[in-house]
Protein backbone atom coordinates (compact mmCIF):
# COMPACT_ATOMS: atom_id res chain seq x y z
CA UNK A 1 0.00 0.00 0.00
CA UNK A 2 1.47 3.73 -0.81
CA UNK A 3 1.84 5.95 1.76
CA UNK A 4 0.11 9.04 0.42
CA UNK A 5 1.98 12.57 0.11
CA UNK A 6 1.96 15.00 2.96
CA UNK A 7 2.36 19.01 2.02
CA UNK A 8 3.76 21.72 4.56
CA UNK A 9 3.54 25.00 3.33
CA UNK A 10 5.00 28.08 5.18
CA UNK A 11 5.56 26.51 8.44
CA UNK A 12 7.85 26.53 11.59
CA UNK A 13 8.44 23.54 13.25
CA UNK A 14 10.74 23.55 16.30
CA UNK A 15 12.38 21.93 19.31
CA UNK A 16 10.70 18.66 18.19
CA UNK A 17 11.37 15.04 16.97
CA UNK A 18 8.25 16.33 14.60
CA UNK A 19 8.83 13.10 12.12
CA UNK A 20 9.09 9.80 13.22
CA UNK A 21 11.92 7.89 11.59
CA UNK A 22 10.95 6.42 8.27
CA UNK A 23 8.80 9.66 6.78
CA UNK A 24 8.35 9.54 2.85
CA UNK A 25 6.93 11.40 0.48
CA UNK A 26 6.86 14.66 1.95
CA UNK A 27 7.06 17.85 0.68
CA UNK A 28 7.99 21.12 2.18
CA UNK A 29 8.12 24.30 1.27
CA UNK A 30 9.21 27.60 2.91
CA UNK A 31 9.42 25.50 5.94
CA UNK A 32 11.36 26.68 8.73
CA UNK A 33 13.19 24.19 10.87
CA UNK A 34 14.75 25.30 14.45
CA UNK A 35 16.20 23.19 17.28
CA UNK A 36 14.83 19.80 15.36
CA UNK A 37 16.61 16.37 15.57
CA UNK A 38 16.38 14.72 12.43
CA UNK A 39 19.58 12.03 13.16
CA UNK A 40 19.13 9.15 11.17
CA UNK A 41 15.49 9.98 9.45
CA UNK A 42 14.80 8.52 6.38
CA UNK A 43 13.89 11.60 4.22
CA UNK A 44 14.00 9.26 1.18
CA UNK A 45 11.80 10.60 -1.56
CA UNK A 46 11.16 14.03 0.21
CA UNK A 47 11.13 17.33 -1.72
CA UNK A 48 12.42 20.79 0.56
CA UNK A 49 12.01 23.48 -1.03
CA UNK A 50 13.33 27.07 0.10
CA UNK A 51 13.46 26.25 3.83
CA UNK A 52 15.79 26.68 6.45
CA UNK A 53 17.01 24.36 9.25
CA UNK A 54 18.26 26.77 12.29
CA UNK A 55 20.24 24.37 15.32
CA UNK A 56 19.42 21.24 13.89
CA UNK A 57 20.81 17.74 13.94
CA UNK A 58 20.58 16.15 10.58
CA UNK A 59 23.44 13.50 10.99
CA UNK A 60 23.43 10.21 8.88
CA UNK A 61 20.50 11.71 7.72
CA UNK A 62 19.21 9.95 4.62
CA UNK A 63 18.19 12.05 1.76
CA UNK A 64 17.84 9.34 -0.98
CA UNK A 65 15.49 10.64 -4.11
CA UNK A 66 15.20 13.56 -2.20
CA UNK A 67 14.79 17.08 -3.87
CA UNK A 68 17.04 19.98 -2.01
CA UNK A 69 16.36 23.10 -3.84
CA UNK A 70 17.38 26.56 -1.85
CA UNK A 71 18.18 25.04 1.46
CA UNK A 72 20.16 27.17 4.42
CA UNK A 73 21.71 24.68 7.14
CA UNK A 74 22.49 27.15 9.89
CA UNK A 75 24.36 25.85 12.99
CA UNK A 76 23.47 22.66 12.33
CA UNK A 77 25.36 19.16 12.59
CA UNK A 78 25.23 16.95 9.54
CA UNK A 79 28.10 14.28 10.22
CA UNK A 80 28.18 12.40 8.17
CA UNK A 81 25.27 13.57 5.47
CA UNK A 82 25.23 11.98 2.21
CA UNK A 83 24.31 14.77 -0.33
CA UNK A 84 25.36 12.58 -3.15
CA UNK A 85 22.04 9.93 -3.33
CA UNK A 86 19.90 13.41 -3.42
CA UNK A 87 17.77 14.63 -6.69
CA UNK A 88 20.39 16.27 -8.91
CA UNK A 89 17.32 18.05 -10.35
CA UNK A 90 17.82 21.94 -8.97
CA UNK A 91 19.83 20.78 -6.18
CA UNK A 92 21.47 24.07 -4.04
CA UNK A 93 22.61 23.83 -0.42
CA UNK A 94 24.14 26.20 1.55
CA UNK A 95 25.67 26.19 4.80
CA UNK A 96 26.54 28.95 7.92
CA UNK A 97 28.11 27.73 11.52
CA UNK A 98 27.72 23.85 10.20
CA UNK A 99 29.97 20.93 11.82
CA UNK A 100 29.79 18.58 8.12
CA UNK A 101 32.86 16.22 8.79
CA UNK A 102 32.47 13.51 6.63
CA UNK A 103 29.76 14.73 4.53
CA UNK A 104 29.33 13.51 0.88
CA UNK A 105 29.12 15.47 -2.44
CA UNK A 106 30.24 12.79 -4.83
CA UNK A 107 28.68 14.14 -8.54
CA UNK A 108 26.73 16.98 -7.08
CA UNK A 109 26.16 20.32 -8.71
CA UNK A 110 26.01 22.85 -6.87
CA UNK A 111 27.55 25.54 -8.22
CA UNK A 112 27.65 28.91 -6.09
CA UNK A 113 27.66 27.37 -2.71
CA UNK A 114 28.76 29.38 0.39
CA UNK A 115 30.03 27.06 3.14
CA UNK A 116 30.65 29.69 5.92
CA UNK A 117 32.79 29.20 9.50
CA UNK A 118 32.05 25.25 8.19
CA UNK A 119 34.19 22.32 9.76
CA UNK A 120 34.31 20.15 6.89
CA UNK A 121 37.07 17.52 7.40
CA UNK A 122 36.79 14.22 5.75
CA UNK A 123 34.18 15.79 3.42
CA UNK A 124 34.16 14.14 -0.17
CA UNK A 125 34.00 16.46 -3.10
CA UNK A 126 34.90 14.12 -5.95
CA UNK A 127 33.71 14.56 -9.17
CA UNK A 128 31.52 17.72 -7.60
CA UNK A 129 30.67 21.02 -9.85
CA UNK A 130 31.56 23.65 -7.21
CA UNK A 131 31.69 26.53 -9.86
CA UNK A 132 31.72 30.05 -7.97
CA UNK A 133 31.45 27.97 -4.47
CA UNK A 134 32.99 29.97 -1.66
CA UNK A 135 34.58 28.07 1.58
CA UNK A 136 34.91 31.07 3.92
CA UNK A 137 37.04 30.42 7.06
CA UNK A 138 36.39 26.58 6.46
CA UNK A 139 38.14 23.59 8.03
CA UNK A 140 39.08 21.26 5.21
CA UNK A 141 41.52 18.86 7.07
CA UNK A 142 41.33 15.21 4.95
CA UNK A 143 38.31 16.58 2.85
CA UNK A 144 38.84 14.84 -0.51
CA UNK A 145 38.49 16.58 -3.98
CA UNK A 146 39.62 14.34 -6.84
CA UNK A 147 37.93 15.73 -10.82
CA UNK A 148 36.00 18.07 -8.83
CA UNK A 149 35.34 21.54 -10.58
CA UNK A 150 36.41 24.35 -8.87
CA UNK A 151 36.56 27.04 -11.58
CA UNK A 152 35.98 30.56 -9.56
CA UNK A 153 35.63 29.22 -6.57
CA UNK A 154 36.85 31.21 -3.80
CA UNK A 155 38.90 29.07 -1.13
CA UNK A 156 41.07 32.62 0.36
CA UNK A 157 40.08 31.67 3.56
CA UNK A 158 39.71 27.83 3.74
CA UNK A 159 42.56 26.54 5.69
CA UNK A 160 43.67 22.78 6.23
CA UNK A 161 43.03 21.31 2.58
CA UNK A 162 45.02 19.45 0.26
CA UNK A 163 44.00 19.93 -3.47
CA UNK A 164 46.07 18.58 -6.70
CA UNK A 165 45.85 20.98 -9.50
CA UNK A 166 46.78 18.24 -12.06
CA UNK A 167 43.07 16.38 -10.29
CA UNK A 168 41.00 18.62 -10.49
CA UNK A 169 39.92 22.23 -12.27
CA UNK A 170 41.31 24.94 -11.39
CA UNK A 171 40.24 27.92 -13.34
CA UNK A 172 40.71 31.36 -11.91
CA UNK A 173 40.20 29.54 -8.46
CA UNK A 174 41.34 31.98 -5.28
CA UNK A 175 43.55 30.82 -3.04
CA UNK A 176 45.11 32.80 -0.33
CA UNK A 177 49.43 32.87 -0.46
CA UNK A 178 49.13 31.11 3.15
CA UNK A 179 46.88 28.47 1.37
CA UNK A 180 49.51 27.83 -1.14
CA UNK A 181 50.99 24.63 0.08
CA UNK A 182 47.80 23.09 0.13
CA UNK A 183 48.16 22.78 -3.66
CA UNK A 184 51.68 21.63 -3.03
CA UNK A 185 51.22 18.93 -0.59
CA UNK A 186 51.76 15.58 -2.85
CA UNK A 187 55.23 17.35 -4.11
CA UNK A 188 56.00 16.98 0.08
CA UNK A 189 57.81 20.71 -0.06
CA UNK A 190 57.64 23.36 2.25
CA UNK A 191 56.40 26.89 1.82
CA UNK A 192 58.17 29.26 3.83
Amino acid sequence: MAQDEIYYDDRVFSEADILEKGRRSTNFNNCFFKKCDFSEVDFRSCNFTNCEFDGCNLSMVKFNDAGLDNIHFKNSKLVGTDFSVAKDFLFSVNFTDCILDYATFVKKKNKKAKFVDCSLKGADFSEADLTLAVFKRCNLSAAVFMRSILVQANLSEAHNFGIDPEQNNLKKTVFSSSGLSGLLHKYDIVVA
